[in-house]
This record gives structure tokens, C-alpha cells and sequence, in this order.
């Protein structure tokens, strides 16, 4: 029998949970690890993991030295002219995260406000360029940044909302104080420009996970506690 072809998977460092864990913790697990398992166990891939930062891993992609990245990727239409994007698995908003004991009733109540993002993120540019007035707090990864919400460094930050979701499950003193207007995005699988025979295939084998009824299970399994 031949051997299962390797695909090599970027992963970003700063994990984006409930999209995936940490891959070094004790459990590597998450709505992106599952749904990865059953494409590639559909096509007949074996997974090889990598892990660094964002940008790192999107260098290594444009060298060819990873064939996909699955960490909470935005489609955007500058990164489609750079990359290749399976079908999109998950649709979101940007949200904004507050105090459980605070409230927001429109982008109004954002003036005079200390507004934290990821660096590097689609939520950065957002707050760059509708908030431009406001003070700025940046964090490298998710975890710092809602640390500095929750010791007060910061008035609110603003995420994807799956990934707030999953850190508003073990934490009541924080909460959505609102979705961002006009942000609805999506996740999809990133690979390199000129990748067209790996993109049809995973759509494929995404196609078949919808019609079959697993992906539903996935999604269902992460999700059904989290509004987006």
C-alpha cells in the first residue's frame, strides 16, 4: 500500500481557541482541528503540523515549505491576491469586548475609549481606520490582550467573535458589548497562489462533509453555545 501524502499545515503560535488549541498544550483540539481531520482523512492526507508566528508561517506558505495554513485565516480581497482560499468554513463578525459590568450602545460610546487589538490582525485594521482618533493598546497574542482588559489596561478590545466566544465561556466578568457594523467575514484554508488542484480538492472534500452531515457535527460540537 503507498504511503499517505504529507500536507504541511501552518499553525499560528498565538492559538486562536476555539478555532484550535495550543498545539504544545496538553490537549490539541478545536472546531480547525477536527474539521482539518475529516477533510484530510476524506482526501487521504496525513497532517504535519507547523507552528510559529502568523507571519512567519505566511512566509514559509509563499515558499512552498507549507502547503496550507488553518488557523483562523480572514478571506479578504487583498489576501486573494496573494493566496489561494478553499470555500469559506466559517462565517463571523468583529465584536467588541468589554467589561460584563460596562455597556455599549453604538460606536458612538467608542470616543475617548482605550481600544486593544491582535497584532497583525483584520480587527487592527479596523479600529486603524474607523477609529483613528483613539488610543490603541497592542498585544501579540489573544491571551495578553484580554489580560489587559481584564486588569483594566484597556477600555475594550475588539476580536473575531468565535474566538471571544471561546474566552467569554471561562470568564464572567467579561462580555460582547457589541458586533462590529459591516464586518461580516469568513474563515477559509489558505494555500499558495497557483494551488488550484489542492483549492478543488478540499472544496470537494468540504462539500462532501456539508452534504454528509459531519460538518454540522463539527460545528455543532464548538459552537453551539457561541453567537456570532
Amino acid at each position: 500500500m503507498a504511503p499517505k501524502k504529507v500536507l504541511k499545515v501552518g499553525l499560528d503560535s498565538a492559538a486562536p481557541f476555539p478555532m484550535h488549541s495550543d498545539y504544545n498544550s496538553e490537549r490539541f483540539e478545536g472546531f480547525e482541528v477536527d474539521l482539518l481531520a475529516a477533510i484530510t482523512a476524506d482526501l487521504d492526507y496525513e497532517i504535519e503540523y507547523e507552528v510559529s508566528l502568523w507571519q512567519n508561517i505566511l512566509e514559509k506558505l509563499f515558499k512552498g515549505e507549507l502547503d496550507i495554513i488553518c488557523s483562523a485565516v480572514t478571506v479578504t480581497p487583498s489576501r486573494r491576491h496573494i493566496l489561494e482560499f478553499s470555500d469559506p468554513y466559517l462565517h463571523f463578525r468583529l465584536c467588541a469586548v468589554i467589561p460584563a459590568d460596562s455597556s455599549l450602545n453604538s460606536v458612538d460610546d467608542f470616543r475617548n475609549k482605550t481600544i486593544g487589538v491582535r497584532i497583525a490582525t483584520e480587527a487592527e485594521k479596523h479600529v486603524h481606520t474607523k477609529f483613528p482618533a483613539n488610543n490603541m493598546v497592542h498585544a501579540e497574542t489573544n491571551k495578553e490582550l484580554y489580560r489587559k482588559l481584564q486588569a483594566g489596561k484597556i477600555d475594550m478590545l475588539i476580536d473575531d467573535s468565535p474566538i471571544a466566544g471561546g474566552f467569554l465561556q471561562n470568564n464572567p466578568k467579561l462580555k460582547i458589548g457589541m458586533f462590529m457594523p459591516d464586518t461580516d467575514s469568513h474563515y477559509a484554508i489558505a494555500m499558495k497562489k497557483g494551488d488550484v488542484e489542492l483549492t478543488k480538492q478540499f472544496n470537494a472534500a468540504l462539500s462532501r462533509l456539508k452534504d454528509n452531515g459531519v460538518y454540522t457535527e463539527i460545528h455543532d460540537k464548538w459552537f453551539s453555545k457561541v453567537e456570532f
